[in-house]
Protein backbone atom coordinates (compact mmCIF):
# COMPACT_ATOMS: atom_id res chain seq x y z
CA UNK A 1 0.00 0.00 0.00
CA UNK A 2 0.70 3.55 -0.73
CA UNK A 3 1.21 6.03 1.94
CA UNK A 4 -1.15 8.73 1.71
CA UNK A 5 0.47 11.95 1.94
CA UNK A 6 -1.57 14.43 4.60
CA UNK A 7 -3.17 17.83 2.60
CA UNK A 8 -1.44 21.02 2.44
CA UNK A 9 2.45 18.98 3.31
CA UNK A 10 5.38 19.54 2.29
CA UNK A 11 8.37 17.50 1.13
CA UNK A 12 11.82 18.01 3.21
CA UNK A 13 14.34 18.85 0.89
CA UNK A 14 17.46 17.91 3.39
CA UNK A 15 15.89 14.45 4.49
CA UNK A 16 13.07 14.04 1.86
CA UNK A 17 10.05 13.28 4.60
CA UNK A 18 6.94 14.78 4.63
CA UNK A 19 7.17 18.42 6.36
CA UNK A 20 3.48 19.97 7.51
CA UNK A 21 5.05 22.48 9.38
CA UNK A 22 7.62 25.33 8.81
CA UNK A 23 10.29 23.23 10.44
CA UNK A 24 10.82 19.67 9.57
CA UNK A 25 10.10 16.59 12.85
CA UNK A 26 12.73 14.72 11.43
CA UNK A 27 16.19 16.94 11.17
CA UNK A 28 14.80 20.49 11.69
CA UNK A 29 15.59 22.24 8.91
CA UNK A 30 13.20 25.07 8.35
CA UNK A 31 11.68 25.95 5.35
CA UNK A 32 13.80 29.22 4.28
CA UNK A 33 14.77 29.20 0.86
CA UNK A 34 18.10 30.93 0.10
CA UNK A 35 18.06 30.12 -3.20
CA UNK A 36 16.23 33.89 -3.99
CA UNK A 37 17.43 37.60 -4.54
CA UNK A 38 20.35 39.14 -2.19
CA UNK A 39 18.33 41.52 -0.85
CA UNK A 40 15.97 39.80 0.84
CA UNK A 41 18.91 37.26 2.25
CA UNK A 42 20.89 39.88 3.12
CA UNK A 43 17.40 42.04 5.11
CA UNK A 44 17.09 38.38 7.01
CA UNK A 45 20.86 38.00 8.55
CA UNK A 46 20.37 41.38 9.65
CA UNK A 47 17.07 40.65 11.53
CA UNK A 48 18.23 37.53 12.62
CA UNK A 49 21.36 38.67 13.81
CA UNK A 50 20.03 41.47 16.32
CA UNK A 51 16.75 40.40 16.78
CA UNK A 52 14.95 42.98 15.36
CA UNK A 53 11.69 42.05 16.32
CA UNK A 54 9.36 42.16 19.26
CA UNK A 55 11.73 40.15 21.57
CA UNK A 56 14.51 42.86 21.42
CA UNK A 57 12.21 45.59 22.95
CA UNK A 58 10.93 42.98 25.47
CA UNK A 59 14.22 42.34 26.02
CA UNK A 60 15.50 45.97 26.12
CA UNK A 61 13.01 46.85 28.35
CA UNK A 62 13.34 44.90 31.19
CA UNK A 63 17.09 45.41 30.70
CA UNK A 64 17.21 49.02 30.96
CA UNK A 65 14.50 49.80 33.06
CA UNK A 66 14.59 46.72 35.72
CA UNK A 67 17.96 45.77 36.63
CA UNK A 68 18.35 41.85 37.45
CA UNK A 69 14.84 41.08 35.98
CA UNK A 70 16.24 39.68 32.86
CA UNK A 71 18.62 37.39 34.48
CA UNK A 72 15.90 36.12 37.10
CA UNK A 73 13.80 35.44 33.97
CA UNK A 74 16.48 33.39 32.46
CA UNK A 75 17.10 31.36 35.75
CA UNK A 76 13.22 30.63 35.64
CA UNK A 77 13.73 29.21 32.02
CA UNK A 78 12.25 31.92 30.36
CA UNK A 79 14.13 32.38 27.54
CA UNK A 80 11.60 32.44 24.55
CA UNK A 81 10.79 35.93 24.13
CA UNK A 82 13.74 37.10 24.89
CA UNK A 83 16.97 37.43 22.71
CA UNK A 84 19.84 35.37 23.69
CA UNK A 85 22.43 36.20 26.44
CA UNK A 86 25.31 36.20 23.48
CA UNK A 87 22.98 37.80 20.86
CA UNK A 88 22.47 41.02 23.39
CA UNK A 89 25.93 41.04 24.26
CA UNK A 90 27.23 41.51 20.56
CA UNK A 91 24.50 43.75 19.86
CA UNK A 92 25.75 45.89 22.66
CA UNK A 93 28.73 45.51 22.09
CA UNK A 94 29.26 46.33 18.30
CA UNK A 95 26.79 49.56 18.86
CA UNK A 96 28.99 50.80 21.71
CA UNK A 97 32.56 50.49 20.07
CA UNK A 98 31.27 51.67 16.64
CA UNK A 99 29.80 54.72 17.83
CA UNK A 100 32.70 54.89 20.22
CA UNK A 101 35.40 54.68 17.02
CA UNK A 102 33.15 57.49 15.04
CA UNK A 103 32.92 59.90 17.70
CA UNK A 104 37.17 59.20 18.86
CA UNK A 105 38.86 62.02 17.13
CA UNK A 106 42.65 61.14 17.67
CA UNK A 107 44.57 63.72 16.02
CA UNK A 108 45.45 65.97 19.15
CA UNK A 109 48.39 64.56 20.61
CA UNK A 110 47.66 66.06 23.59
CA UNK A 111 50.16 66.39 26.20
CA UNK A 112 52.57 64.40 24.66
CA UNK A 113 53.24 67.27 22.25
CA UNK A 114 53.62 69.94 24.79
CA UNK A 115 57.11 71.78 25.60
CA UNK A 116 58.63 71.98 28.82
CA UNK A 117 57.63 75.62 28.96
CA UNK A 118 53.71 74.63 28.60
CA UNK A 119 53.68 72.84 31.35
CA UNK A 120 55.78 75.44 33.78
CA UNK A 121 59.35 74.06 33.75
CA UNK A 122 58.22 70.84 35.32
CA UNK A 123 59.55 68.89 33.24
CA UNK A 124 63.25 68.93 32.64
CA UNK A 125 65.18 66.57 30.45
CA UNK A 126 67.85 64.58 32.60
CA UNK A 127 71.42 66.16 32.95
CA UNK A 128 74.52 64.51 34.31
CA UNK A 129 76.48 65.45 37.54
CA UNK A 130 79.24 66.22 35.86
CA UNK A 131 80.78 66.30 32.16
CA UNK A 132 82.48 62.66 32.79
CA UNK A 133 78.97 61.03 32.59
CA UNK A 134 77.24 62.98 29.00
CA UNK A 135 79.11 60.71 27.04
CA UNK A 136 78.27 57.51 29.40
CA UNK A 137 74.30 58.82 28.22
CA UNK A 138 74.54 59.30 24.96
CA UNK A 139 76.10 56.08 24.14
CA UNK A 140 73.05 53.97 26.10
CA UNK A 141 70.85 55.93 24.47
CA UNK A 142 72.29 55.31 21.12
CA UNK A 143 72.96 52.18 21.55
CA UNK A 144 69.15 51.27 22.36
CA UNK A 145 68.60 53.05 19.14
CA UNK A 146 70.73 51.24 17.13
CA UNK A 147 69.07 47.68 17.98
CA UNK A 148 65.66 49.05 17.31
CA UNK A 149 63.92 47.58 14.05
CA UNK A 150 64.01 50.19 11.09
CA UNK A 151 60.81 51.40 11.74
CA UNK A 152 60.84 52.01 15.06
CA UNK A 153 64.65 53.66 14.37
CA UNK A 154 62.52 56.00 12.10
CA UNK A 155 60.15 56.99 14.85
CA UNK A 156 62.94 57.27 17.59
CA UNK A 157 64.48 59.41 15.09
CA UNK A 158 61.57 62.12 14.66
CA UNK A 159 61.00 61.94 18.30
CA UNK A 160 65.13 63.01 19.19
CA UNK A 161 64.48 65.80 16.17
CA UNK A 162 61.70 67.51 18.44
CA UNK A 163 62.53 70.46 20.60
CA UNK A 164 64.50 69.36 23.68
CA UNK A 165 61.43 70.52 26.17
CA UNK A 166 59.09 68.17 24.34
CA UNK A 167 57.62 65.55 26.85
CA UNK A 168 57.82 63.02 24.40
CA UNK A 169 61.70 63.74 23.47
CA UNK A 170 62.16 64.16 27.37
CA UNK A 171 60.14 60.58 27.64
CA UNK A 172 61.96 58.65 25.38
CA UNK A 173 65.48 59.62 26.27
CA UNK A 174 64.78 58.79 29.57
CA UNK A 175 63.91 55.45 28.34
CA UNK A 176 66.57 55.17 26.23
CA UNK A 177 69.02 56.10 28.98
CA UNK A 178 67.25 53.62 31.21
CA UNK A 179 67.55 50.45 28.67
CA UNK A 180 71.09 50.85 27.08
CA UNK A 181 70.66 47.52 24.81
CA UNK A 182 68.66 46.80 21.33
CA UNK A 183 65.38 45.01 22.08
CA UNK A 184 66.35 41.68 20.69
CA UNK A 185 68.09 41.09 24.11
CA UNK A 186 65.29 41.88 25.74
CA UNK A 187 62.48 39.40 26.71
CA UNK A 188 59.52 39.51 24.74
CA UNK A 189 57.21 41.49 27.49
CA UNK A 190 60.08 44.15 27.95
CA UNK A 191 60.44 44.32 24.39
CA UNK A 192 56.53 44.50 23.47
CA UNK A 193 56.17 47.09 26.10
CA UNK A 194 59.52 49.33 24.40
CA UNK A 195 58.30 49.11 21.25
CA UNK A 196 54.42 50.33 22.01
CA UNK A 197 56.07 52.50 23.93
CA UNK A 198 57.73 54.06 20.98
CA UNK A 199 54.71 54.02 18.67
CA UNK A 200 53.06 56.27 20.91
CA UNK A 201 55.39 58.50 22.07
CA UNK A 202 55.72 59.46 18.21
CA UNK A 203 51.87 59.32 17.62
CA UNK A 204 49.78 59.59 21.11
CA UNK A 205 46.46 59.21 18.98
CA UNK A 206 48.06 55.35 18.61
CA UNK A 207 46.53 54.77 22.10
CA UNK A 208 42.95 54.98 21.86
CA UNK A 209 43.17 53.34 18.23
CA UNK A 210 44.40 50.17 19.94
CA UNK A 211 42.37 50.29 22.71
CA UNK A 212 39.23 50.50 20.50
CA UNK A 213 40.45 47.71 18.35
CA UNK A 214 41.58 45.90 21.13
CA UNK A 215 39.24 46.01 23.96
CA UNK A 216 35.73 44.42 22.28
CA UNK A 217 37.84 41.08 23.13
CA UNK A 218 39.23 41.87 25.72
CA UNK A 219 36.12 42.74 27.35
CA UNK A 220 34.52 39.43 25.60
CA UNK A 221 37.25 37.31 27.60
CA UNK A 222 36.87 39.26 30.51
CA UNK A 223 33.26 38.04 30.95
CA UNK A 224 33.66 34.88 32.57
CA UNK A 225 36.20 36.36 35.39
CA UNK A 226 33.50 38.51 36.63
CA UNK A 227 30.88 35.49 36.61
CA UNK A 228 33.38 33.88 38.77
CA UNK A 229 33.37 36.51 40.89
CA UNK A 230 30.18 36.64 41.59
CA UNK A 231 29.96 32.91 41.97
CA UNK A 232 33.10 33.37 44.75
CA UNK A 233 30.63 36.06 46.42
CA UNK A 234 27.27 34.23 46.13
CA UNK A 235 28.55 30.91 46.53
CA UNK A 236 26.13 29.92 49.46
CA UNK A 237 22.90 31.07 46.53
CA UNK A 238 23.47 27.76 45.21
CA UNK A 239 23.34 28.97 41.95
CA UNK A 240 24.67 27.41 38.76
CA UNK A 241 27.79 29.28 37.16
CA UNK A 242 26.03 30.02 33.94
CA UNK A 243 23.64 32.03 36.09
CA UNK A 244 26.34 34.28 37.35
CA UNK A 245 27.94 34.19 33.79
CA UNK A 246 24.35 35.60 32.31
CA UNK A 247 24.22 38.32 35.07
CA UNK A 248 27.37 39.24 34.55
CA UNK A 249 26.45 39.27 30.34
CA UNK A 250 23.44 41.37 31.39
CA UNK A 251 24.91 43.99 33.32
CA UNK A 252 28.01 44.42 30.62
CA UNK A 253 25.53 45.26 28.04
CA UNK A 254 23.64 47.11 29.94
CA UNK A 255 26.90 49.44 30.28
CA UNK A 256 27.33 49.50 26.42
CA UNK A 257 23.95 50.44 25.59
CA UNK A 258 24.02 53.44 28.47
CA UNK A 259 27.44 54.76 27.55
CA UNK A 260 26.04 54.53 23.81
CA UNK A 261 23.93 57.17 24.34
CA UNK A 262 26.10 59.41 26.25
CA UNK A 263 28.36 59.03 23.52
CA UNK A 264 25.38 60.13 21.22
CA UNK A 265 24.84 63.71 23.65
CA UNK A 266 26.47 66.67 23.50
CA UNK A 267 29.47 67.66 25.62
CA UNK A 268 28.13 71.09 26.83
CA UNK A 269 24.52 71.97 27.99
CA UNK A 270 22.27 70.22 29.66
CA UNK A 271 22.98 67.54 27.13
CA UNK A 272 26.37 67.46 28.72
CA UNK A 273 24.52 66.96 32.87
CA UNK A 274 22.65 64.06 31.27
CA UNK A 275 25.97 62.54 30.04
CA UNK A 276 27.85 62.63 32.79
CA UNK A 277 24.62 61.41 34.66
CA UNK A 278 24.49 57.74 31.75
CA UNK A 279 28.69 57.73 32.54
CA UNK A 280 27.54 57.02 36.83
CA UNK A 281 24.92 55.00 36.17
CA UNK A 282 26.64 51.67 35.87
CA UNK A 283 27.43 51.38 39.64
CA UNK A 284 24.12 51.74 40.76
CA UNK A 285 22.42 49.82 38.20
CA UNK A 286 24.86 46.76 39.24
CA UNK A 287 24.41 47.68 43.10
CA UNK A 288 20.19 47.23 42.46
CA UNK A 289 20.62 44.69 40.23
CA UNK A 290 22.75 42.29 42.79
CA UNK A 291 19.94 43.00 45.07
CA UNK A 292 17.16 42.28 43.17
CA UNK A 293 18.49 38.93 41.82
CA UNK A 294 20.23 37.22 44.64
CA UNK A 295 17.77 38.99 47.17
CA UNK A 296 20.49 39.79 50.03
CA UNK A 297 19.92 43.00 52.25
CA UNK A 298 21.08 46.24 50.95
CA UNK A 299 23.83 46.75 53.15
CA UNK A 300 25.22 43.76 52.36
CA UNK A 301 24.88 43.75 48.46
CA UNK A 302 26.55 47.37 48.66
CA UNK A 303 29.62 45.50 50.77
CA UNK A 304 29.69 42.93 48.08
CA UNK A 305 29.65 45.45 45.14
CA UNK A 306 32.96 46.98 46.18
CA UNK A 307 34.63 43.94 46.82
CA UNK A 308 33.41 42.83 43.40
CA UNK A 309 34.05 45.88 41.91
CA UNK A 310 37.75 45.95 43.47
CA UNK A 311 38.56 42.29 42.68
CA UNK A 312 37.13 43.10 38.99
CA UNK A 313 39.50 45.63 38.48
CA UNK A 314 42.61 43.36 39.22
CA UNK A 315 41.79 41.77 36.07
CA UNK A 316 40.46 44.70 33.85
CA UNK A 317 43.66 46.89 34.29
CA UNK A 318 45.77 44.25 33.54
CA UNK A 319 43.91 43.82 30.12
CA UNK A 320 44.14 48.20 29.34
CA UNK A 321 47.15 47.44 29.30
CA UNK A 322 47.56 44.08 27.00
CA UNK A 323 45.41 46.20 24.51
CA UNK A 324 47.96 48.98 24.72
CA UNK A 325 51.21 47.54 24.57
CA UNK A 326 51.53 43.81 24.03
CA UNK A 327 49.09 43.70 21.10
CA UNK A 328 50.25 46.44 18.57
Amino acid sequence: MTAVTPAGARTCPNCGRDRPESFCAHCGQSDRDYARALRSVAGEFVRETFEVDSRLFRTLKLLMFRPGSLTREFSRNRRAGFVSPVRLYIFASFIFFLLLSLRGDFRSAGALNTTEENLGGRLTEEQPEDATAQPTTEERLEAFRAGLPPEQQRKADDILARPAGNVARQIFVGMGGRAGAGVAEMGWVERSLHLSGIDMLHDPSVAPRRLIANMPVAMFFLLPILGLVLAVFYFRKKRFYVEHLVFAIHTQAFTFLIYSVALLLPESGPGNWVRVGCLLVPYPYFVIALRRYYENGWVLTVAKSVGMYLLYSLALIPAFLISLFVTG
